[in-house]
């Protein structure tokens, strides 16, 4: 019996126990997520790198990940959403530890640029096997546990990294980030199995990436995961340089990015539901509008309680914003697709950590921080025109069948 046997016990209103086994190994994987938050300080304070060159290591990333996600997008649908998942936190675990050890701007930026190639290789699969495990009326909500999970671990991640840095070193943060890689991966091992349809599993002979390209339905929503993937990758690319500048600590700075997570962990279950009765057409492109244009807003404050309260701000956006989006691009996909249309999805944001970094410490480096705000404020005005564009298409796609 596969986890995604109609016979598995069903909890939570439906949502089969293999699911909260997956949501679970995912929320051990983000409480250790320690690196990519305090990646741009490291480079910059221990390894002694200048901004453009921090930016452009963190950029290397990017290019890892954008490879992770078309790569893991088929290794999804043809190899199985376990098997996956299982390479890329083993993986990712090793090439944590490599990481650790090296120095050089070149080694630093091959080593990065493996890091995103494998430790991101998972959430394409992620994605289908929630797909998989959810019927279509469950898939808005199992999608807002998914990122639930990851908020919840967010909450406590940053506020226990910037406590690591400060005591015991920046070398403690990849050590702790590889561990909980490795109990992630343990807990996917031993207490799931292959959600991969059957369907999926015989049909081999498909145009794959190039079909899900052709749907005009796809298109608006990856316009719009790009906006939305250059503006939230300026937490890792700009936040820690600005919140310096402002004289804020490591320890406090962890702080106001773990009230991201602490917030939406609270509301999410809640809010999404919520949400969905209002209309998807309606809400999302507003919630672009506020998450994106939240985040420049931190341009314009100064001290740390202001800084938290921008990020009440923009996580109010984003609440209902990413489960939503990842519902609406899982409901377009074929049965033997769901693995490419995710992968294509996250190739979009990956593709804003290529950019989003250098192009982000650039402007903050040569313009300051309102130079630096244009940014977030355009994705937040092209995100929201693209999401009404989608979510139009999609009510006319669901009214028509």
């Amino acid at each position: 019996m596969t986890a995604a046997s109609p016979s598995a016990p069903k909890t939570f209103r439906g949502l089969p126990y293999a699911f909260w086994v997956l949501i679970f190994g995912m929320f051990v994987n983000r409480v250790g997520a320690f690196v990519l938050p305090y990646l741009a300080l490291y480079l910059q304070k221990e390894q002694n790198l200048g901004a453009t060159e921090s930016g452009l290591i963190v950029g290397a990333w990017g290019v890892g990940a954008v490879i992770a996600a078309l790569v893991g997008g088929q290794l999804a649908d043809r190899w199985g959403r376990k098997r996956t998942m299982l390479l890329s936190l083993g993986g990712g675990a090793a090439v944590l530890a490599a990481l650790s050890q090296a120095s050089g701007f070149e080694a630093l930026a091959a080593l990065a640029l493996a890091l995103g190639a494998v430790a991101e290789l998972y959430r394409p699969a992620v994605s289908a096997a929630v797909a998989d495990l959810a019927t279509p009326q469950l898939r808005s909500r199992a999608f807002s546990y998914l990122i639930w999970s990851y908020n919840l671990g967010f909450a406590v991640s940053p506020k226990i990294a910037g406590e690591i840095a400060e005591k015991l070193g920046f070398g403690w943060l990849f050590v702790g980030d590889a561990a909980t890689m490795l109990a992630a991966a343990f807990v996917l091992a031993v207490w799931t199995a292959e959600t991969r349809p059957a369907a999926a599993r015989t049909d081999q002979k498909d145009a794959g990436f190039a079909e899900a390209l052709r749907d005009r339905n796809l298109r608006p929503m990856l316009i719009a995961a790009l906006m939305m993937g250059l503006a939230v990758v300026q937490i890792i690319a700009a936040f820690g340089p600005l919140m310096s500048a402002d004289g804020i600590d490591l320890s406090t700075y962890g702080e106001i990015l773990a009230l991201n997570g602490l917030l939406v962990a609270l509301t999410q279950p809640w809010v999404v539901p919520l949400s969905e009765k209002f209309g998807a057409s309606r809400v999302v492109p507003l919630c672009a509008l506020v998450f994106c244009g939240g985040l420049a807003l931190h341009a314009f404050v100064d001290s740390a309680l202001a800084h938290a309260a921008v990020v009440v701000v923009w996580t109010a956006g984003e609440v209902a914003l990413f489960p939503l989006c990842n519902t609406l691009v899982a409901n377009l996909a074929p049965t033997q697709l769901r693995g490419r249309y995710q992968g294509l999805y996250f190739v979009a944001w990956s593709s804003a950590n290529v950019i989003g970094p250098p192009l982000g410490q650039t402007l903050y480096a040569r313009w300051g921080a309102s130079g630096w705000s244009l940014l977030p404020f355009s994705c937040a005005a092209i995100a929201c025109g693209a999401l009404m564009v989608a979510t139009r298409r999609a009510a006319s796609v669901k009214a028509a069948v």
